[in-house]
């Protein structure tokens, strides 16, 4: 358009310059021209016109005052190209209807002013942007980045696929977002199963010299990465490591410790409350029990009681025989009794006034008895006077 109105332009102020020439021409030159004209032989058909519509209007342009500009240069001997005033060139129409809220002299921004704290902003995201975020070598051909330190870069190749790993068990949350996403190709994919399968991007380009961003969210944290294509250059498979999870790490291993410390004194505690039998106030524990009966590998060596519990030491030789079976006697006869074993010591959870040991069955059992001699519940003398056994 711009090429089309120049070219009209010339052809105006070449035909206002020559008509000056045209008229300062003398007499004898104008028959000649005369002459001329009428010897030219006529033609039978006229000149086809052109059509004046094609071109703009020239009331547009300010040429009245390029032509005295032209004249006056002209005139005083001067280049006329070096006076020739700028032409003001009015605004392009718009092709199609305006809309009522645009202004018509509305003109879009390619740029705008910041101010001193959003310039600030861009230089801190800058300076991130360009900082060393430096690649180490993994296994299988990975190439690493720590996460944070920088924005990674991500090379590939057309006929290339590109592969971002992710950490195992992270989850994507929608899909990756790109600045170019005609040119690129960006597709999801996974290696492994259940909790602790690892997401995988899959990039490809379409051509080479591309240069864009791209931003990966997860559940974890959110991946911005640098996407460059190349001709033939490419990273095959990139993945990162976490420096933040690896002090959680050894914070959870700190507090494992920990906890393992203090189940330990727990269990110990537990161990010597359990190996504790007696009581700590021996003053206040019963020892009057008589023991009648039985051989030196199943009699007791002393019975107490501390008013709720009834403790009967074995001998140690009972340990490496058989055991005997604890029968007390009720009010409905002999009945057994719960109590547990501890080491050499039988601990009855409840009182007895007459109980026995016992070891076999029939004629050939083997009996010791345990009588208090302070019956409960009955005054001291006359549970002395009233004796008896099992």
């Amino acid at each position: 358009m711009i090429k089309r109105i120049l070219t009209a332009v010339a052809v105006v102020v070449l035909g206002a310059v020559a008509l000056p020439a045209q008229q300062d021409q003398s007499p004898e030159q104008k028959p000649t021209l005369k002459s001329q004209a009428s010897s030219s032989p006529p033609s039978d058909q006229a000149a086809p016109r052109k059509d004046s519509s094609a071109l703009p209007s020239p009331e547009k342009y300010r040429f009245s005052e390029a032509l005295k500009k032209l004249q006056a240069a002209d005139s005083s001997g001067q280049h006329p190209q070096t006076s020739v005033p700028p032409l003001m060139l009015g605004p392009t129409p718009s092709v199609g209807p305006r809309s009522k809220e645009v202004p018509r002299d509305f003109v879009v921004k390619r740029d705008v002013a910041l101010t001193a704290t959003a310039q600030e902003a861009v230089d801190v995201s800058r300076q991130w942007q360009n900082e060393q975020n430096i690649p180490a070598p993994g296994k299988d051909g990975r190439v690493v980045y720590a996460f944070g330190a920088g924005m990674p870069i991500m090379v590939c190749s057309p006929l290339h696929i590109c592969v971002i790993e992710l950490q195992p068990g992270e989850k994507i949350l929608g899909e990756p977002q790109i600045g170019d996403s005609v040119r690129w190709e960006v597709s999801p994919a996974a290696a492994g199963s259940g909790e602790e399968a690892m997401p995988l991007i899959v990039l490809k380009p379409l051509q080479a010299g591309l240069d864009t961003t791209m931003v990966i969210p997860t559940d974890r944290r959110a991946y911005y990465l640098r996407l460059q294509s190349k001709p033939d250059d490419y990273l095959a498979r990139v993945a990162f490591a976490y420096p933040e999870d690896q002090g959680q790490q050894w914070r959870q291993y700190a507090e494992q410790q920990e906890n393992a410390a203090r189940q330990r004194k727990e269990e110990n505690q537990q161990k010597a409350k359990d190996t504790k039998i007696l009581p700590d106030f021996v003053d206040t524990m019963y020892w009057d029990y008589q023991i009648k009966g039985g051989d030196p590998t199943m009699r007791p060596t002393r019975v107490l009681d501390d008013g709720v519990k009834t403790y009967i030491q074995m001998p140690p030789a009972t340990q490496r025989t058989e055991a005997p079976v604890l029968v007390v006697n009720g009010a409905d006869g002999a009945e057994m009794v719960n109590y547990r074993v501890k080491g050499d010591m039988y601990i009855v959870d409840r009182l007895f006034n007459r109980a026995a040991l016992i070891v076999g069955v029939g004629k050939h059992a083997r009996k010791v008895e345990i009588t208090r001699k302070t019956e409960i519940g009955v005054p001291e003398k006359k549970a002395e006077a009233k004796g008896g056994g099992l």
